[in-house]
């Protein structure tokens, strides 16, 4: 459920509704608001239609793919199915990105980062920095 203010913020966002579906890439579900997904499709529209492997592609990437709503309370009502396509169970962990939230099972987000802290560093370095010499980034 959303904080009211919070809520009061994303009004336009929450009444044109979010698109769900399972990631490509992480056992994990992705939600994008209405206007976000518009764009994806935007883009996806300019693939060749008749080509197999955008054809494969675009079944993959959609898989799971449902219109969203928000509830008068703030809450995000999603079906059943689709939460079991990223074996979300119980608890859930929700992480902004970019220009949509990811939506995991606690356990499988926390395996997912468990990486140590040196790893991270390394991570920032290359991500962040663009550099991979050694220098102290904390």
């Amino acid at each position: 459920m959303l904080p009211v203010a919070l809520r009061n913020q994303m009004t336009p966002i929450l009444n044109e509704g979010f698109f769900i579906k399972k990631s490509y890439y992480n056992e994990c579900l992705e939600l994008y608001p209405a206007q976000e997904w518009y764009k994806i499709m935007a883009e996806m529209d300019q693939n060749n239609r008749f080509d197999e492997e955008s054809q494969l592609f675009q079944r993959i990437f959609m898989d799971g793919l449902r219109p969203v709503e928000v509830d008068g309370t703030g809450r995000l009502l999603l079906a059943k199915d689709v939460i079991s396509l990223a074996g979300i169970t119980k608890e859930v962990k929700i992480v902004p990105m970019r220009k949509h939230l990811e939506i995991w099972d606690v356990k499988e987000y926390e395996a997912t980062i468990s990486i140590s802290k040196e790893e991270k560093k390394n991570l920032v370095k290359r991500v962040m920095l663009n550099k991979k010499e050694d220098k102290d980034v904390s």
